[in-house]
């Protein structure tokens, strides 16, 4: 079901421009079990696909980073890359918190805002999870993650719109341009989308100034992993109970990333191989939003959205404003 509901994702994208598949795709997942279309026989599949094809897409992601080419970019860009995750990652937190958003769900729209939109808030809920589909509060891992990846990518989508708009009225050229939209808005399909509008440059600089912040969600994984257990150090109760041993504090999926992506850089991976590699990356990743958009209460997502929302367009804005003012003052 969740591959079935992929593929209508993405057939429904291609009709509507600037529109993501992945938020089609948890959209219908909330949808179907909204309506009470799933069958019972499907329930253990759609969980895998929010957990286990998931992690898969994650790994695979690895492939698309070359270490190489964003050293390349100079010590300045890394500079504004590497401030930007910092200041939007502990600002949105921050922020959370004066709004009174639930701690998980401020963690995970922090590392969408910060990082990569859907996947990274993907990533953060699989680290979040304790094991039993609940992070460490006892909250659900997937109704969370769901709101989370519906804002990001809500937000992203619109910085994606407007970012070719403001770089003319602020007179940037392509190169700044390109730092600037990778910088600052959240997934890559946004990012390629934003730059194609400003120029061949931009768009060349922006997908690599955003793979440089697809690295630091490895180091954020595993800095949740390790808040995650000193706040529950004995491990969940449901894991006392079936006897579980607790997670690692580096999930496995991590380091298939970051192999991948040394595995990327060492060897090269020809053009003809990556193609194919993206194609099925996205189609994991679409995979799993069906999976984690299933597990949502769409009365319950309706009824916590605002904060959420409200969350999600501060760390957008505190996003582009960090990385503007990084490419104007170090540029």
């Amino acid at each position: 079901m969740a591959l079935m509901a992929a593929v209508a994702a993405h057939l429904l994208a291609e009709q509507i421009p600037g529109v993501s598949g992945l938020l089609l795709a948890i959209l219908l997942g909330i949808g179907l079990r909204g309506l009470r279309w799933i069958p019972p026989t499907f329930e253990a599949g759609l969980r895998v696909a929010s957990r286990t094809v998931l992690r898969l897409a994650i790994v695979l992601l690895g492939l698309q980073l070359v270490l190489g080419d964003m050293l390349a970019l100079g010590w300045e860009v890394l500079v504004i890359v590497a401030g930007t995750v910092v200041v939007t990652f502990v600002g949105t937190v921050l922020g959370g918190r004066a709004l009174g958003t639930p701690r998980g769900e401020s963690t995970m729209l922090a590392t969408g805002t910060a990082i990569c939109g859907a996947s990274a808030v993907a990533a953060a809920a699989a680290a979040l999870d304790r094991g039993d589909g609940r992070d460490s509060r006892g909250r659900p891992v997937d109704a969370a993650a769901a709101i989370a990846v519906a804002v990001v990518t809500l937000c992203g989508t619109i910085a994606m719109l407007v970012l070719p708009l403001l770089v003319t009225m602020l007179g940037l050229d392509e190169r700044s341009a390109g730092i600037w939209i990778g910088a600052g808005v959240h997934e890559v399909g946004q990012v390629v989308a934003a730059g194609g509008m400003v120029g061949a440059t931009a768009l060349a600089v922006a997908v690599v100034v955003k793979l440089a912040r697809v690295v630091l969600l490895a180091p954020i994984m595993v800095g949740l992993g390790v808040v995650a257990r000193r706040r529950d150090p004995g491990g969940s109760a449901a894991q006392r109970e079936a006897g579980r041993r607790r997670s690692p504090l580096i999930p496995g999926f991590v380091l298939g990333f970051l192999g991948a992506a040394v595995l990327a850089s060492v060897v090269g991976i020809p053009e003809g191989v990556m193609d194919p590699v993206r194609a099925v990356t996205t189609m994991l990743m679409t995979m799993a939003m069906v999976g984690i958009g299933s597990g949502v209460d769409l009365p319950d997502l309706l009824r916590r959205g605002g904060p959420a929302l409200a969350l999600g367009v501060f760390g957008t804005v505190l996003a582009l404003g960090v990385s503007l003012i990084g490419v104007v003052v170090l540029l």
